[in-house]
């Protein structure tokens, strides 16, 4: 088959532009909801509550940036969950891979840049606003290209396509749903674990109040572990892309 009955750009930016169209709605209120609870809870109540006399954005950042990420990638097939836009959308002229890549470029690559952008930018006006009211508080700059940064960043890359799925094969409340299905897996998994690792569980060992635990340690460089590791930052995220690409795929038949 043509790699253009796959793959067309001309094709693919109308659809790009289409779909920025019809999500800016959820997009604005998405940053607005966050940023307005970032700055009332996460920044002036918070340092009011805390007394910290260093305040950092950090957590503020891994927090809203996932969840507002979460929100919208189970957002990306709504028009699968309406019976009236549900036709229209499933014989738009383009092809599977572009409705795929299109959402997927637009909830991850698309999310992470404006987002960053975004609250790079928020961080800068708080801490002016915070160095008149709490004149006595030291507010950090934040860096986007920082270790806490990127792991976050790595970390949605990698569980974003979860919610993509729900997207594509729960109807309605697709946000609980996928994270009521994401929790049932993370126990069962959890408990797998146990039994398969047991013997480093059950170990004899000493914890430091530092935090260093020799199971911790031991349970690091167990086998199973590392395979673990290795497929969650290899392997999870293409799995959940394909399972995303299917079920789009057999929605159209």
């Amino acid at each position: 088959m043509k790699v253009n009955n796959y793959f067309e750009r001309s094709r693919f930016s109308l659809l790009l532009k289409l779909e920025l169209f019809k999500s800016k709605q959820a997009i604005v209120m998405t940053l607005v909801i966050a940023f307005g609870l970032l700055f009332l809870v996460g920044f002036l109540l918070d340092i009011i509550t805390s007394g910290k006399a260093r305040f950092d954005h950090d957590q503020n950042f891994l927090g809203s940036f996932m969840l507002g990420g979460f929100v919208l990638s189970s957002l990306s097939f709504n028009d699968l969950s309406n019976p009236l836009k549900r036709q229209h959308y499933l014989t738009l002229p383009v092809s599977t891979f572009e409705k795929f890549f299109s959402m997927w470029l637009l909830t991850s690559i698309g999310w992470t840049i404006l987002f960053t952008v975004i609250f790079t930018l928020y961080t800068y006006a708080a801490n002016a606003v915070g160095h008149l009211i709490f004149p006595n508080v030291t507010f950090t700059t934040f860096d986007p290209f920082g270790n806490y940064s990127l792991n976050t960043i790595r970390y949605y890359f990698v569980l974003q396509g979860v919610f993509m799925v729900g997207a594509v094969h729960f109807r309605e409340y697709v946000l609980p749903k996928t994270l009521f299905t994401l929790v049932i897996f993370t126990l069962v998994s959890a408990i797998l674990g146990y039994f398969i690792m047991q013997e480093s569980f059950l170990m004899e060992h000493e914890c430091s109040s530092a935090g260093e635990c020799e199971v911790l340690q031991e349970i690091s460089v167990h086998p199973v572990w590392r395979l673990v590791t290795w497929l969650f930052w290899w392997a999870f995220a293409p799995l959940c892309w394909v399972i995303t690409y299917l079920g789009l795929k057999e929605n159209e038949r």
